[in-house]
């Protein structure tokens, strides 16, 4: 008997967004959404109770990010196809997903009706992984570097937030940017400045503006 509808969980550390995206996909019949989780850990422990068709889930998140959830969804929960919807798009990232078992990477920036028909297509055994598409933050393209990033062993929303700062963004402007807590930027600044040995947000600043053309 062919189901009636298609249930979804969402992953998102931002909750207005899991929230919107939430109210936005439960207008149409077709979906079900039968969970939420800010983090990948809240993910698995949902997972152990209630295996949805589809999963949702933001590439950058405390405590587990997308990459490494998407990784241990496909290990334990294979049955789950996982839609990764991120703010950019790389072509080696999108690769790496793709190697995973993910089913389609999704820019957040995608209009309602593409995404009802992406996850449609998701359900019956479709995959959508777009050539890339730049992503402009200000007035700079954001480009993502593997072997910089590896070697300083940053976090992709630490990329994002460096090159934030590299622009002269405020905490405040990067907290209301990304739409994460103040405290939350703090704290990646803290782990930022340890993992790049520098002092404080002028080291910050320094290290990222050295590093501009990387």
């Amino acid at each position: 008997m062919e189901k009636d509808h298609i249930t979804i969980m969402i992953v998102d550390d931002h909750k207005l967004f899991a929230e919107g995206l939430s109210a936005i996909l439960s207008t149409q019949a077709q979906f079900k959404i039968i969970g939420t989780a800010a983090n990948g850990k809240e993910m698995l422990h949902l997972l152990n109770h209630h295996l949805p068709d589809i999963l949702i889930i933001d590439l950058n998140m405390p405590v587990m990010d997308g990459e490494t959830a998407s990784e241990k969804i496909r290990q334990l929960f294979p049955a789950v196809k996982i839609m990764v919807l991120s703010m950019y798009h790389t072509t080696k990232l999108a690769t790496k997903l793709e190697e995973i078992g993910v089913k389609a990477f999704v820019q957040k920036d995608t209009d309602a009706e593409t995404l009802f028909k992406i996850l449609t297509g998701i359900q019956n055994g479709e995959k959508h992984f777009n050539k890339v598409k730049t992503i402009v933050q200000s007035n700079a393209v954001y480009n993502i570097d593997d072997q910089f990033q590896k070697r300083h062993n940053l976090t992709s929303r630490e990329m994002e937030i460096l090159q934030l700062i590299r622009e002269d963004y405020t905490s405040m402007q990067i907290a209301q940017k990304l739409f994460i807590s103040l405290n939350t930027v703090d704290t990646h600044r803290k782990n930022m400045a340890q993992k790049l040995n520098v002092t404080g947000k002028s080291g910050l600043l320094k290290f990222a503006l050295e590093n501009k053309q990387r």
